[in-house]
């Protein structure tokens, strides 16, 4: 028994560990399109929640914009306007993770739906006001909006698949 509780703890913690800096590693090694950069992540966000307490959650929600951020790359010239968004991105992926985590035992599709039409709507919102200021270009209504819809979305299903198969290989 002690064997297996020590298992558990070293399996949580990996996936602790794992999870966030692969998640940092990704604007680094995949520098674009964003829909590819973002899918990603926000599988590792979405496997994240699934595995682990939303308190352990801190350095996935924060790291990946960050490192998008320092790379540069995602956004070409218009990077350094990631910046304004960044408390936002961060909110959107807590939002987006909490509202997962509440209606993942319920139906695990349903919840990523929800969960990213959450994270669009807020981000999408600063994007226009943010546009609507002037605080930043046109194309951040794009990707802030609908391609965030997008990689939330595709990087829920992806997960969805991911802990499928992992389901059927244990």
């Amino acid at each position: 028994m002690a064997k297996v509780i020590a298992l558990a703890k070293t399996n949580f913690l990996q996936l602790e560990i794992v999870l966030p800096a692969l998640a940092v590693t990704i604007p680094f090694f995949i520098s674009g399109p964003q829909w590819l950069t973002g899918t990603i992540v926000n599988t590792f966000l979405f496997l994240f929640i699934s595995k682990l307490p939303l308190r352990k959650s801190i350095p996935i929600i924060v790291l990946p914009s960050i490192a998008a951020l320092a790379h540069g790359v995602v956004f070409g010239p218009l990077t350094p306007f990631l910046f304004y968004f960044l408390p936002f991105i961060w909110l959107g992926n807590l939002l987006m993770i909490s509202l997962f985590s509440a209606f993942k035992e319920r139906n695990y599709l349903f919840a990523v739906g929800l969960a990213s039409v959450g994270k669009f709507v807020l981000l999408m919102s600063m994007a226009f006001l943010y546009f609507n200021l002037k605080i930043v270009p046109q194309p951040f209504i794009t990707s802030m909006g609908l391609i965030q819809l997008i990689t939330a979305f595709s990087g829920g299903l992806l997960s969805f698949g991911i802990l499928g198969f992992a389901k059927k290989q244990s």
